[in-house]
């Protein structure tokens, strides 16, 4: 969420030789202005964050106070997943996967451009996004009863399959109109006894998201990873069950 004085942390910055010149020894930097589509951009966030209609000053006046720190918990809203129609008397352990550094993170995400990442500065998960990945995994894939019993690898129990999921990416693309929760992850299922690889697979989603703020985008995400979570439990089954 950007608002006034509240400036996202940007991963990095490349400024072109033009953009620099020298001022007693020292490289200043010229700060381009703003085009606008970028003032326009900056103006809708603005409405967005404060939730306020009207002129620019009660906008300004509204979004007045000490900055407030908001935490946002990934959840699985799907609906409960039918009953499997096979059932594997192996056990299944879930492992994590190292995530994709820049959302090894609890600081929620965005693009202004498509290409570059920078973090919201007060707008955070409640818990790693990679962690809580496989915390609703396991409840799914409980859920389905497709195999004897699931649990995390790091449970101590034994099991025949180990199903690794790894965070690619998870933010929001404010570059897209309207803007998007871009969602995936990867998933590699193992024979954990034979060490044979089973099956590797990509899973990528996008939901809209309502408004430029991280509630908005913290449930569009959520949105997506209950689909996609879907997607997973309809794989593993089959794909474990054609391994024999």
């Amino acid at each position: 969420m950007i608002v006034p004085g509240r400036r996202p942390e940007v991963e990095h910055c490349e400024l072109p030789p033009a953009a620099t010149h020298a001022r007693g020894g020292a490289i200043v930097a010229r700060q381009r202005p703003p085009d606008a589509g970028t003032r326009r951009q900056a103006l809708r966030r603005l409405v967005g964050a404060c939730g306020t209609a009207g002129p620019l000053t009660v906008l300004l006046g509204a979004c007045a106070g000490p900055p407030r720190t908001d935490y946002h918990l990934l959840r699985d809203p799907g609906p409960a997943p039918a009953p499997a129609a096979v059932r594997s008397d192996k056990v299944l352990l879930l492992a994590s996967g190292s995530p994709a550094s820049l959302y090894d993170t609890e600081r929620m995400v965005f693009s202004v451009d498509g290409s570059s990442r920078s973090y919201f500065q007060f707008g955070y998960w409640a818990e790693r996004p990679q962690r809580r990945l496989l915390q609703l995994a396991e409840e799914r894939l409980v859920a389905t009863g497709a195999f004897r019993d699931v649990a995390l690898s790091t449970a101590g129990i034994r099991g025949e399959l180990l199903l690794t999921l790894r965070l690619e990416s998870l933010y929001l693309d404010d570059a897209a109109e309207p803007g998007q929760a871009r969602l995936a992850f990867a998933a590699e299922l193992v024979d954990w006894r034979a060490r044979r690889l089973l099956g590797r697979r990509r899973f990528a989603r996008e939901a809209e998201v309502r408004d430029h703020d991280a509630a908005a985008f913290a449930a569009a995400a959520s949105g997506a990873l209950g689909e996609l979570l879907g997607e997973l439990a309809a794989w593993v089954a089959p794909t474990a069950a054609a391994a024999g």
